[in-house]
């Protein structure tokens, strides 16, 4: 751990206790604030940083999805001698793993449907 993750530790440590501190005080966030000398958008900050803080080390392993922009429109469908637009036969098709169901297209892609096994796989 460098100098400014440990300052960065000491500083959230420090405000854990304030967060304590003006729990037991029975004193509402900004009269606390005021005996101690602190703005409300400090307090506010430290706040966000600590619930942050806590997220990452409950949650490490989120991953995120991001789904592909499909600029691809379905392919008409050949009818009687005419033509559909906008009209496409499609499959569903449903991943269960771990009690997550995914109900997904049949036309999905092979690297979004990797993606989206490996965050089930996290979950």
């Amino acid at each position: 751990m460098n100098t400014k993750q440990k300052l960065h530790q000491l500083r959230m440590n420090e405000w854990t206790t304030r967060f304590s501190d003006q729990k037991a005080s029975g004193l509402t966030v900004k009269e606390w604030c005021n005996q101690n000398n602190l703005s409300i958008h400090t307090y506010n900050y430290w706040k966000h940083a600590l619930k942050e803080e806590l997220a990452s080390q409950v949650f490490p392993d989120i991953v995120p999805i991001v789904i592909p922009e499909s600029s691809a429109s379905p392919a008409p469908i050949v009818s009687n001698d005419s033509v559909l637009t906008n009209c496409a036969i499609r499959s569903t098709a449903k991943l269960t793993y771990n009690n997550i169901s995914i109900e997904f297209d049949s036309n999905i892609s092979e690297a979004f449907l990797a993606t989206i096994i490996k965050a089930v796989r996290h979950a």
